[in-house]
């Protein structure tokens, strides 16, 4: 009788699960941007009033917790000296660097934008902080390049789940 702890379907040596703390970060931030994405199209299609106010609020809200989340993976990927479970391919790395960078920028844009509109409440009467003032301009084209890049954000959510499930089929055949 052997009391070696079987490993899962389709993991090898080369390649072991990421500890549950970074999939569960990893699962948080794409619950996150997939709300963020559905809030942001539906906010500009409500346009004014009400419901639209709400959404800018909980949008904002969200994009807020999301960049403090991508700054906690970041701490704790450097922290956990992860260094990815993808194998070594032409897409996996720049896919990763782009996705965290998009992570990064894309908040970045929104907050700018919405401080330089004046418009920094969030939910639970919360405010961010201001990083570009009013009277600076370019508020429109700080969020029209917020969304430009979201929508770029989610093309390489697609590109990460294909390159994800190639990594995962190929894991799969070689292990039978």
């Amino acid at each position: 009788m052997s009391m070696a702890i079987p490993q899962s379907k389709g993991r090898t040596a080369e390649a072991p699960g990421l500890p549950i703390i970074a999939q569960a970060l990893h699962w948080l931030t794409a619950a996150l941007v997939l709300a963020l994405f559905g809030t942001g199209v539906m906010m500009k299609q409500f346009g004014e009033g009400p419901a639209a106010d709400l959404l800018y609020l909980a949008h904002k809200t969200t994009g807020a917790v999301l960049l403090g989340l991508v700054l906690l993976r970041i701490g704790y990927r450097l922290f956990a000296h992860l260094s990815g479970r993808w194998q070594k391919g032409a897409a996996s790395r720049p896919v990763h660097a782009l996705l965290y960078l998009g992570l990064l920028i894309v908040p970045l844009l929104g907050w700018a934008g919405a401080s330089g509109f004046g418009a920094r409440q969030l939910l639970f009467g919360l405010s961010l902080p201001e990083i570009r003032s009013p009277e600076a301009g370019h508020a429109e084209l700080l969020l029209t390049s917020h969304a430009w890049l979201a929508f770029g954000l989610i093309g390489l959510v697609v590109v990460h789940i294909g390159v994800a499930l190639g990594d995962y089929l190929t894991r799969d055949a070689k292990a039978v």
